[in-house]
């Protein structure tokens, strides 16, 4: 999905990535988000750290990935979360607090969301 993202990036003309430079820290950037996925920082933290403007990197970001540094973010999480459920490893509180969800409720509701199950209804 990634290098998907990236190549159809490559194949068009960037309308806010306009050096090499720009869109190494882009990525960059997804790669700290990933790494930090437990405690990640702020857009404006992320921007700094990436070595970036925050315009550039919310416009960047949504460029070359197809989606918000943020919701790219909750859609990792809520992959990890269904390869937890399909494993049996952790049940969904569990796996609702750990994402960061304030209750089970709106976990399961952006996991049917972007799944279109419930996570009750996962691996069976």
């Amino acid at each position: 999905m990634q290098a998907e993202s990236l190549n159809h990036h490559q194949g068009s003309t960037s309308r806010y990535i306009k050096h090499d430079y720009d869109k190494e820290r882009i990525v960059y950037a997804r790669d700290y988000l990933v790494k930090n996925i437990e405690s990640p920082p702020t857009l404006i933290e992320l921007a700094r750290i990436a070595g970036v403007n925050e315009y550039k990197l919310k416009r960047g970001f949504k460029e070359i990935f197809n989606q918000t540094a943020f919701s790219y973010l909750s859609d990792l999480r809520l992959d990890l979360a269904k390869n937890d459920l399909l494993e049996g490893k952790k049940q969904a509180t569990e796996i609702a607090f750990e994402l960061g969800y304030c209750s089970l409720q709106h976990f399961s509701k952006a996991f049917k969301k972007k799944f279109g199950m419930a996570p009750s209804k996962v691996g069976r």
